[in-house]
């Protein structure tokens, strides 16, 4: 992802970038979560977590697609930092992931923010 390419990724693909911010590692996705799109980010939480932060915020804000395959991968990602103790926080309040998350349900699993600064908020109260 470019800073200046307001365009985002083509349509049906994904970019991740991982950072680092006040202890925590953020994985910024942007474009289609979809079954093609699974792979690339789990490998991303997987990088982020090489750098043992104290959480995982995933930035969904630019997601343009959350499909049922990303849906899972959310579940499954959630359960596994929760067993090797580190928590996955979801920031979006884009309607384009809020509201398949609200339909299945997921939206009262998953530890769902409306931005970043506000997952890294409740990243810091948890741990403070």
């Amino acid at each position: 992802m470019h800073p200046d390419d307001p365009v985002g990724p083509e349509p049906g693909a994904v970019e991740v970038a991982v950072r680092a911010d006040s202890g925590a590692a953020v994985v910024a996705v942007a474009g289609d979560v979809d079954a093609s799109a699974v792979a690339t980010v789990r490998g991303a939480i997987e990088q982020a977590l090489s750098a043992t932060p104290r959480a995982v915020v995933l930035d969904l804000s630019a997601v343009a697609l959350l499909a049922s395959a990303g849906m899972t991968l959310l579940l499954e990602a959630t359960e596994d930092l929760r067993d090797r103790g580190v928590p996955l926080l979801l920031a979006a309040s884009a309607r384009t992931v809020r509201r398949p998350l609200r339909i299945t349900g997921l939206d009262r699993v998953l530890a769902l923010h409306d931005d970043v600064p506000s997952a890294l908020v409740a990243v810091a109260d948890d741990h403070g």
